[in-house]
């Protein structure tokens, strides 16, 4: 306000926007076919299935530590997320205030996969493990004494099994459009409820994204309509 320069020095920056792209998500049925194709590398086919039913993002789902899958209230804690850097992996806070959340799992068999496989996790008795194993470099060999690299999975496993059962353009975010689509068409949640699990930073974003998606019923207005012509 004190005008000590003559130009607005952020004029050259870009704003970041919505995700407003079309968003392009799978059936249940193609949830299961990739989830199946992965089964065969344990636990990624769980991976799948967890991103497509709570709509974690994709640093948020490589962040995951042991004590943030709560079978008692059948919910993920969201309270992490992993950044890449040029320094390498990165877990720190969640990108937004609204990003830190709990996500109720919806699938029922979804929770006693999960169930399963925290027992048999080798580091299950340490809150602070990461839930996922990673990759001795070089081999396909994983332990869960090295970290997720998420970039290796999608880049080796992740598009080798899309491209296997026919979605060779298939991206890990698409999982997270999977989980918005699903809850609407079930009407599992509103607007509102949705954008809250999904951790956006108001319900504008998640309406803008997926608005499209709401089933509208028009009969109150049709009627109303109608009247009117009959009374013209």
């Amino acid at each position: 306000m004190n005008r000590l320069i003559t130009y607005n020095p952020c004029a050259a920056v870009d704003k970041p926007r919505a995700d407003t792209q079309e968003a392009h998500f799978l059936s249940p049925a193609e949830v299961e076919r990739l989830a199946a194709a992965l089964d065969t590398q344990p636990p990624y086919g769980l991976m799948v299935r967890l991103a497509a039913y709570t709509g974690l993002r994709a640093g948020e789902l490589a962040a995951l530590r042991v004590r943030d899958i709560d079978l008692l209230h059948k919910e993920v804690r969201v309270h992490l997320n992993m950044t890449h850097t040029s320094a390498g992996y990165l877990v720190g806070m969640p990108k937004t205030a609204n990003s830190k959340r709990e996500v109720p799992i919806l699938v029922d068999s979804l929770v006693v996969e999960l169930r399963e496989y925290l027992t048999q996790h080798p580091n299950r008795s340490d809150p602070d493990a990461g839930l996922w194993p990673g990759k001795v470099k070089g081999h396909p060999i994983l332990t869960y004494d090295r970290p997720f690299d998420p970039k290796g999975f999608y880049r080796y496993t992740f598009k080798p099994a899309a491209r296997s059962i026919g979605l060779p353009t298939l991206k890990l975010h698409e999982l997270r459009h999977t989980f918005a689509t699903l809850v609407l068409e079930s009407g599992a949640f509103d607007m509102f409820e949705l954008s809250r699990h999904m951790g956006h930073a108001s319900v504008a974003i998640t309406d803008k994204v997926y608005a499209h998606l709401r089933k509208k019923d028009y009969s109150t207005q049709r009627a109303r309509f109608s009247a009117y012509l009959r009374g013209a």
